[in-house]
């Protein structure tokens, strides 16, 4: 490619990226290019993810039988119940124990992933999760750190993800400086306080006037927030919207990914206070004793924590002693309370730190309605699980593990070209003709023909990293020869005909 003809155009800024952050660099390079909406990926940067995931496939060999379709897929988190028109297509054809197991392949703008398809949901989990190892071991001799974090399914033990270490930007995430544990701040979880046990004590009322938040009731009570049970109504985001009821204990809040994730849909709204009436609560006084026609979800801290203070669904009352399965039960259980810089670690107990993290990869298990005939005749469960990989979060990895103090420095892997050829004044007729024979070698070239200065051209050439550059000036020539410069490494002069054994 004549650097003449290539779409795009080194910057002299980045913008809001520091140098430590491998963006900076894309942006300078013109491997991407970013408005306050959107990133445009350019040429370069398509080269480069290309090659990117080319290395990704062929992590599988040819023992992977991956088959390639298409579809229109959700982003990640995907909801935990699979879409309707992928289970529709599963219906359609995967019939029987015959056609399992199955590893299909899609390809979205900047994403690899695969759909498992298995006769059990623990053996389709166990394939997504293969696929993602195996990317993640292709990743790493690349330069890419990799650690372990926790996703969504994670309430369940069934997500993975690969973070890489975020000079800035990615995904904020918290992280335990003693023992490593990592998550994204909306997945992550704390460690939980075991309350000790203590008899029941009655449902009893207590007026509470004007105490309609956890912090006005604290202090009118006089007992902490930790002993108050809160209640936050939600309304799904979904063809016909549900009314949840989640509770979680007065000193810590909802975690409305975590919650959206448990509940397989792709979001939650607040509810209304006549939604909130209708199943028989009362806004700013509302608790699940008695409420009918919610959906209650509980965190799995409360029914650990006896005698909490809940709302009395009475305008200004709330009841003492309140407490799970003798006074209310749940629909659901689960670690819905969000985690915060200076909670415990939920390994160690250590205070956990903002951090940020690229998620690269990951798997889940999905749950669907699609069902197949056993080798006895009978239906089963299909098995289905995903993993991906997310192109842009893994470049912008990459180009911070691969920056330099004046641009970027790729491997000869992952490398979008594989030589950056430059003609200066007195060389141009000779570099047309080594760029005809490095390319005819099989070379992947990129040819700096412009008509710049020298200080311009090699600016550039730093800029966008090649594994080497090779020089073709009035000077090398007169010195015997090109010189070829390793991007780490010192120049020295290589005789034209040997230039392409050189690179070799």
């Amino acid at each position: 490619m004549r650097l003449s003809k290539l779409f795009g155009q080194s910057q002299r800024q980045a913008g809001r990226y520091p140098p430590e952050d491998g963006r900076h660099w894309l942006l300078r390079a013109a491997y991407w290019h970013e408005t306050d909406q959107v990133r445009l990926w350019l040429p370069l940067g398509m080269a480069l993810q290309g090659r990117l995931f080319r290395i990704l496939e062929a992590a599988w060999g040819e023992a992977a039988s991956l088959q390639e379709v298409d579809f229109p897929a959700p982003e990640f988190p995907w909801p935990r119940r699979l879409p309707v028109a992928l289970t529709a297509l599963l219906e359609a054809h995967v019939a029987s124990y015959r056609q399992l197991p199955r590893v299909l392949l899609w390809r979205a703008p900047h994403r690899l992933a695969v759909l498992a398809l298995d006769a059990t949901p623990e053996a389709a989990l166990e394939a997504a999760q293969a696929v993602r190892e195996r990317w993640e071991a292709a990743l790493r001799p690349l330069g890419l750190p990799l650690d372990a974090g926790e996703g969504p399914a994670a309430l369940a033990g069934l997500a993975t993800l690969g973070l890489a270490p975020a000079a800035q930007g990615g995904e904020p995430t918290l992280r335990c400086p003693r023992c490593g544990y990592e998550a994204p701040v909306a997945w992550a979880r704390r460690a939980k306080p075991a309350p000790e046990t203590e008899p029941l004590a009655p449902l009893t009322p207590v007026a509470t006037p004007h105490a309609n938040t956890i912090r006005a009731l604290a202090d009118f009570l006089g007992v902490p927030e930790s002993r108050t049970a809160k209640a936050v109504f939600l309304h799904t985001q979904e063809a016909t919207p549900r009314l949840v009821f989640a509770v979680v204990r007065g000193d810590m809040q909802v975690s409305l990914p975590k919650l959206a994730a448990l509940l397989g849909v792709d979001g939650l709204a607040p509810a209304t206070d006549d939604e909130i009436r209708a199943v028989g609560a009362v806004p700013g006084y509302a608790s699940p004793v008695g409420v009918r026609g919610a959906l209650v979800v509980v965190d799995d801290l409360i029914p650990r924590s006896p005698n909490l203070v809940a709302g009395a669904n009475r305008e200004g009352y709330h009841l003492t002693g309140v407490n799970y399965g003798r006074d209310f039960q749940a629909d659901l259980v689960a670690d819905i309370a969000a985690a915060g810089e200076g909670d415990p670690c939920p390994q160690c107990g250590t205070p956990l730190q903002a951090a940020a993290a690229w998620v690269i990869t990951a798997s889940q298990s999905l749950e669907t309605s699609a069902v197949y005939l056993t080798p006895e005749g009978k239906t089963a469960p299909l098995g289905v699980a995903v993993a991906w990989v997310d192109g842009e979060a893994a470049v912008a990895a990459l180009a911070t593990a691969h920056s330099q103090p004046d641009g970027l420095a790729w491997p000869s892997a992952l490398a979008p070209y594989a030589v950056h050829l430059i003609a200066l004044r007195g060389g141009e007729e000779v570099a047309d003709a080594l760029y005809s024979e490095l390319r005819a070698e099989g070379f992947a070239v990129l040819y700096d023909d412009r008509k710049a200065s020298p200080g311009v051209k090699f600016t550039d050439a730093d800029l966008i990293g090649l594994p080497v550059r090779v020089t073709v000036s009035r000077r090398s020539l007169k010195q015997g020869g090109a010189e070829v410069k390793p991007r780490r490494g010192e120049a020295r002069i290589v005789p034209l005909d040997e230039v392409a054994a050189a690179l070799a």
